[in-house]
């Protein structure tokens, strides 16, 4: 009798440990996210690391610490950890869509395209993922494909601007202005106060020599800049505005210079205040203040891109507001 009920307490306290640590597992992941949403991901690394040593096979666990191991900068960690999950789960479609974006953000196109696929394998209708391949081939110069992968995710997804955004920009590098201009045409009227897609607009209408939509277009883009920094679009936008690219100039600047010949892709501002063309990092935007706060408005000015805003240098790839928040590319997939 006395070893029956001596065994039945080693159940019970048995029972009781893997109760208590699913519970501390479930803590602690959720401490993880929750330091993930508020920037801080050094707490976030921390907290998803206790949670793998009380259950060193979760997907989600290596999958969310690779997410904040790569806002914080640590690509290498973060395809560490996406590969470590993918070791553990092998048909893990979001660890290859996250160790995709790792790779273009570290501009290892081909190995980033091939995670793409990869992802598609398991999820071929998941529009985000045809979005950030195609943006993947188009920073490689691959604007057929580009233009492929955008067309595929639009009918997918036939409301999303920044698809539409994003093919318009590969039609204008591949030489169709006119169909990129009717591509941003369709990006603001789904998205109105789209100001990235107006400032790609005007580029192309500057290309097409036409100057007047240009101008017009470029004040419009000029003014949604501003609407987005004073409606609480991030209340860090609009100390940016105040002390970044615009502190001691404006767009007039710009536009008083705003020649057919100078229109250029490459340096849209909206680009790095909203980063249109990836998906956005799954409701964190941490690591855009950061870029905005140090990024590459903090030595220059409009003026001096208007002087220097000609034809033969026009390049979608400078665009200036791209890295301020960067939602050109579809965002990690998180648990």
């Amino acid at each position: 009798m006395l070893k029956k009920i001596f065994l039945g307490l080693i159940v019970v306290s048995s029972a009781f440990a893997r109760a208590e640590a699913q519970n501390s597992y479930k803590s602690f992941f959720s401490q993880g996210k929750a330091a993930y949403h508020q920037g801080d991901f050094t707490g976030a690394v921390a907290n998803y690391s206790k949670a793998l040593k009380l259950r060193p096979n979760s997907v989600a666990a290596y999958n969310n610490r690779g997410i904040a191991k790569k806002s914080m900068g640590n690509y290498a960690g973060a395809i560490k950890d996406f590969s470590t999950a993918l070791n553990i789960n092998p048909r893990h479609a979001g660890s290859y869509y996250n160790r995709a974006n790792t790779e273009h953000d570290m501009g290892k196109y081909p190995e980033s395209i091939a995670d793409y696929t990869k992802a598609l394998g398991f999820k071929p209708n998941d529009a985000k993922i045809y979005n950030n391949r195609g943006v993947a081939y188009r920073d490689s110069g691959n604007y057929t494909k580009a233009i492929n992968d955008f067309t595929h995710g639009i009918g997918l997804s036939p409301n999303d601007a920044k698809i539409y955004n994003n093919r318009g920009v590969a039609k204008a590098k591949n030489g169709n202005y006119q169909g990129a201009i009717e591509d941003f045409n369709q990006a603001v009227k789904i998205k109105p106060d789209y100001g990235h897609a107006y400032y790609n607009r005007a580029c192309a209408y500057q290309k097409t020599g036409r100057t007047k939509e240009a101008k017009n277009d470029f004040l419009t883009a000029q003014n949604k800049y501003f609407e987005a920094a004073n409606s609480g679009f991030r209340s860090d936008n609009l100390r940016f505005a105040k002390s970044g690219p615009f502190r001691n100039n404006s767009f007039n600047a710009q536009t008083k210079t705003f020649k057919a010949e100078n229109a250029s892709f490459d340096k849209n501002p909206f680009t790095a205040q909203t980063k249109t063309f990836e998906a956005r990092d799954s409701g964190f935007w941490s690591n855009n203040l950061r870029f905005a706060k140090g990024g590459p408005f903090r030595n220059s000015s409009f003026n001096a891109q208007a002087k220097t805003f000609k034809a033969e240098n026009a390049s979608f790839d400078k665009n200036p507001f791209t890295a301020q928040a960067n939602s050109f590319k579809a965002g990690d997939a998180s648990f």
